[in-house]
């Protein structure tokens, strides 16, 4: 029997997290995308996200990147970078394009 998306869904996010946790500086995914330009405003900001940059010196206490920040960023979009593209090995843009659409309609479909 073929697991539902649920299962797929969570099973995929946890492995991403897995994948960051081993070969990104020890940085979070979610520390990644404030990191990455999402900033302390961004859907993934949280303040521990934003604390934990700012600890290591790659951000202000309000978010702003530092020159530290900017040099790890660049380090490190290349490990995600290998991390995207091992996930998407062997899918075709379309069916990735697809994939989404599909997760945006059904997530339209339930609206928060």
């Amino acid at each position: 029997m073929t697991k539902p998306i649920g299962y797929w869904l969570k099973e995929l996010d946890r492995r991403i997290e897995e994948a960051f946790a081993e070969a990104a500086e020890g940085v979070t995914r979610r520390e990644w995308q404030v990191l990455n330009g999402l900033g302390p405003d961004g859907p993934f900001a949280t303040g521990d996200a934003v604390a934990a940059l700012a600890a290591r010196g790659w951000t202000t206490p309000d978010g702003a990147l530092t020159s530290a920040g900017a040099e790890a960023r660049d380090r490190i979009r290349s490990t995600v970078e290998g991390i995207r593209a091992r996930s998407m090995r062997g899918i075709p843009d379309a069916d990735y394009a697809t994939t989404v659409r599909t997760l945006e309609a059904m997530a339209a479909n339930l609206p928060a």
